[in-house]
C-alpha cells in the first residue's frame, strides 16, 4: 500500500525514513537503494537499522532527495495506485531508452528520471 509522505525533507532522520519508506513502496529492495545512493553494503544495513542517517551536502543526501521527489511526482501521477506506479517504474519506456528502474538502479541516472517527469513527458513510452 502506498501513502503520500509527510515533511520528507525536514530533518535527515525524516529524509532517511522517507528514502527507505519511498523504495520500499516502489518494491525497491536493499541493494538497490543501497546502489541509488552509492553506498557499499555495510552503509545501507546501518541505513535501514536506524544508526545511520543521510548527511546534508553529501552524494547520498541529494540522490536520495531525488528518490522522493521521484516517488511524490510518480505518486501524483498515478493517484497512489501501486501497481501501476511500480509498472511505470519497471516498463520498457522508450523516451527514455529504457526502464527507469534499470536507469536509475544500473546506470545511476535518477536525476534524468527526475527531469523527465517533472518535464511532463511521463504518459510517453
Amino acid at each position: 500500500m502506498t501513502y503520500r509522505l509527510r515533511d520528507p525533507f525536514s530533518s535527515p532522520q525524516q529524509l532517511t525514513r522517507s528514502v527507505i519508506q519511498a523504495a520500499e513502496m516502489l518494491g525497491l529492495v536493499r541493494a538497490e537503494v543501497g546502489r541509488i545512493l552509492g553506498f557499499r553494503c555495510e552503509q545501507f544495513s546501518a541505513l535501514y537499522n536506524g544508526s545511520r542517517v543521510l548527511e546534508e551536502g553529501t552524494f547520498a543526501w541529494e540522490q536520495g532527495v531525488l528518490l522522493v521527489r521521484f516517488y511524490q511526482m510518480l505518486y501524483d501521477l498515478m493517484e497512489g495506485d501501486e501497481p501501476r506506479m511500480i509498472n511505470w517504474l519497471r516498463r520498457e519506456n522508450r523516451t527514455l531508452g529504457n526502464p527507469p528502474f534499470y536507469l536509475m538502479v544500473d546506470e545511476g541516472r535518477l536525476a534524468e528520471v527526475v527531469t523527465f517527469m517533472a518535464n511532463g513527458t511521463v504518459g510517453k513510452r
